[in-house]
Parts: structure tokens; sequence; C-alpha cells
């Protein structure tokens, strides 16, 4: 059975900002995907809490799910924000920069969603991840990683901007689920998860 997320997005009339606050959070970890779904890492893991990590690179700043949509789906600090705390939710970030063994950068390459009138609508976001040791430079995970969410809604712009946040999330769900199935040989070519969600975005006065 797929479980459904309802968001409830307010009304307009207070202002974008506020509209924007209620959206779809962006991180996904404990949410179901398949093949597998990311499970935080025990402490025997070699990556427990060992991940330092940067703001995403050329990260836009403000996050649209299409060019003519005026209200922006995030802000770069809250993507940041959600790529550090799906790595908190994993036991992967370094509480400190002493713990930190390995450094992880992401690169935004970008995102896309449709312009449709229909109800339901798709948004894939793209992002690169590379994880190297801190002490030498040793490259250890190198990957481009495409996800895609479904989302259905009346309103089109706040639906895209809506399954723009998950595909998002889904996206750091999948870096996360493969930086631990690297550090013991066995990432897989695609680490896209795919989410065995729907999303059902409203707008309600």
């Amino acid at each position: 059975m797929r479980n459904r997320i309802t968001i409830t997005i307010l009304a307009l009339i207070v202002s974008p900002a506020a509209a924007a606050a209620g959206d779809i959070p962006m991180v996904g970890i404990g949410l179901p995907y398949a093949p597998e779904t990311p499970t935080p890492l025990a402490a025997t893991h070699p990556l427990y809490q060992r991940i330092d990590v940067v703001d995403i690179e050329g990260l836009p700043s403000i996050v649209k799910s299409t060019s003519l949509n005026w209200i922006g789906a995030a802000k770069r600090s809250s993507v940041n924000k959600a790529l550090r705390d799906s790595l908190k939710d994993m036991h992967m970030l370094a509480p400190d920069a002493t713990a930190a063994r390995v450094r992880l950068t992401a690169r935004w390459v970008g995102s896309h969603t449709p312009i449709r009138i229909a109800t339901r609508n798709r948004a894939s976001v793209t992002l690169h991840y590379r994880l190297v040791r801190i002490d030498n430079g040793q490259e250890l995970f190198n990957r481009e990683i495409t996800t895609s969410v479904e989302g259905g809604g009346v309103e089109a712009s706040m639906r895209g901007n809506g399954i723009a946040r998950a595909a998002i999330a889904t996206n750091f769900a999948s870096a996360a689920n493969c930086l631990d199935r690297a550090a013991f040989g066995s990432a897989p070519a695609d680490c896209a998860l795919v989410p065995k969600f729907s999303v059902s975005v409203e707008r309600r006065r």
C-alpha cells in the first residue's frame, strides 16, 4: 500500500513566504523507498558521525520548480540545512571538525518540473556528490543522482513547488543510502531511490 503525504499550504493572503513555510519537508529519512529504505548507521559503521559537508555548489539563491513560478520552492539556506539534517538523521554528520574523517561536496546540477495544467505532475532533481578523505584527498565516492517524485494538487505552482521539495528530499536520502553502501564497496551504479509514497498538495483558505 502506498503511503500518502498530504501537505496543506496556506492561502497567499499573508505573504508568499508564509505560504512556503508550511511546505513539504526536504528531509526524507524515515520515509519508504524502493528498492530499499535508508537506515541510520550503527556506531560500528565506518562513516558513523565522520562526514563533514560543505554548502552545495551552484545552488541558486531561490530554488524554483519552474522559471515561470514566482513563488520559490526553497531558499538556498534551507536546502543546505536539509542536506546536513539528512546526514544527521542517518548518523553520518560529524559533530565537529575534529571528529570528521571525510568531506562530502555536492553540486547542484538542476531541477525540472514540466509545466502542466493537469492535476498531477512529476518533478526531478539532479545533484552530483563526491566524498573524499580529509587527510589525503583520496576520492571514495563520486556519483550524479537524479531523483523524481510524482504528486497531485489543484494549484499548479504550489503543486510544482511541493513535488520539487519532495524530489530534493529523495535525492538527499538516495545519496545517504549510497554512501552507506559505498563504505562496503556495494554502492549501485544508479543510486536513485524511488519513493513508495505520493504527494498531495492542497491549498486551503
